[in-house]
């Protein structure tokens, strides 16, 4: 029920005008009066409790946008940290192909030569008799 602080008062002047005029509906109108009076009472108390709860709301929204505003940079920082990583997986996996073609082209000379090096010690060997017949057809050079 909707009560205007204007009939509230309103009631209360007429409840003294009765009172003068001695009147038996004068306790009656005064118990209705009173009735009013804690109603309005109630009204005060639950316009504190919706101010209140109001405030809370307003501080609870603005926490949520506070929150939200601190989620859009660090996911700005993220993404910028996100391309940054990228960039730099694309700059190794760059690096690691042209390693790979390197290590392959090591790996064919060394398949090429792995004849070679597994017979040093036989090849080396042969150079030095090679090297001794050579000496002996030169005997000038032996003194």
């Amino acid at each position: 029920m909707d009560i205007n602080p204007w009939t509230v008062r309103n009631a209360k002047e007429e409840e003294e005008v009765e009172e003068v005029d001695g009147n038996a509906e004068t306790v009656e109108d005064t118990e209705e009066v009173e009735e009013i009076g804690e109603e309005v009472d109630l009204m005060d108390t639950n316009a504190g409790a919706v101010a209140e709860g109001v405030d809370r709301l307003v501080e609870a929204i603005n926490s949520a946008i506070a929150t939200i505003e601190d989620l859009r940079r660090e996911n700005a920082e993220l993404r910028q940290q996100n391309q940054a990583l990228q960039s730099d997986i694309s700059r190794l996996e760059e690096e690691r192909v042209v390693l790979c073609s390197e290590r392959d082209r090591l790996q064919a000379i060394y398949n090429d030569n792995v004849l070679l090096i597994d017979n040093k010690a036989e090849i080396l060997d042969k150079v030095e008799a090679m090297l001794q017949r050579l000496n002996s057809l030169n005997p000038e050079k032996n003194e």
